[in-house]
């Protein structure tokens, strides 16, 4: 069974929501589940949202979890609303 590509911003939203849902930190397995692999983890966490600083890391003993940082509230609520984002992809 094929699924439908999602498109960036929607993966990105789906992270953000991920992490509210589970408390204002998730898991790295919580984020893995919502983009499916571990290289895709590598890509959007690691090479864009930590990178960029939207997200941040903390580390508990041998877990990692990844809360939201002002700007990573700020790049959400721009997600959440679709006709802002279609305008600057635009």
């Amino acid at each position: 069974m094929s699924f439908p590509r999602r498109r960036p911003a929607r993966i990105a939203l789906e992270l953000f929501d991920c992490i509210d849902q589970k408390g204002a930190r998730a898991s790295k397995w919580d984020l893995i589940k919502v983009v499916g692999t571990e290289s895709q983890f590598h890509y959007w966490v690691e090479e864009f949202l930590l990178r960029d600083r939207f997200i941040e890391e903390q580390q508990e003993s041998n877990h990692y979890f990844y809360k939201k940082t002002e700007t990573g509230e700020l790049l959400h609520k721009l997600l959440k609303n679709q006709r802002i984002m279609q305008a600057l992809l635009r």
